[in-house]
């Protein structure tokens, strides 16, 4: 995994509030794959604040992640993309 891979994961950990193991963010190819692991831990609980995780809003949270971190044009952001083949994440 690189630099880039690395710092999203720090990212996606810090957004989400959640600890991603190393074996476990190795695996974590594409946002479906952050947005579905995160889901399993988080969906129905409530953070800090009372909000309740959803996982339209998890998903929300990996999309402004990806975004902000990678520089990706919106139009091209999907699940389904792969960090590394699709958005050039080293």
């Amino acid at each position: 995994m690189g630099l880039d891979t690395v710092e999203l994961v720090m990212r996606f950990e810090e957004d989400l509030g959640i600890a991603i193991p190393d074996d476990v963010a190795a695996a974590l190819e594409t946002p479906r794959h952050v947005i579905d692991h995160a889901a399993g831990r988080l969906d129905g609980r409530e953070d800090a604040e009372g909000e309740r995780w959803t996982r339209e809003r998890i998903a929300a949270v990996v999309r402004n992640a990806v975004l902000d971190d990678t520089g990706l044009d919106p139009r091209k952001y999907h699940e389904d993309a792969r960090f590394v083949q699709d958005m050039g994440l080293d």
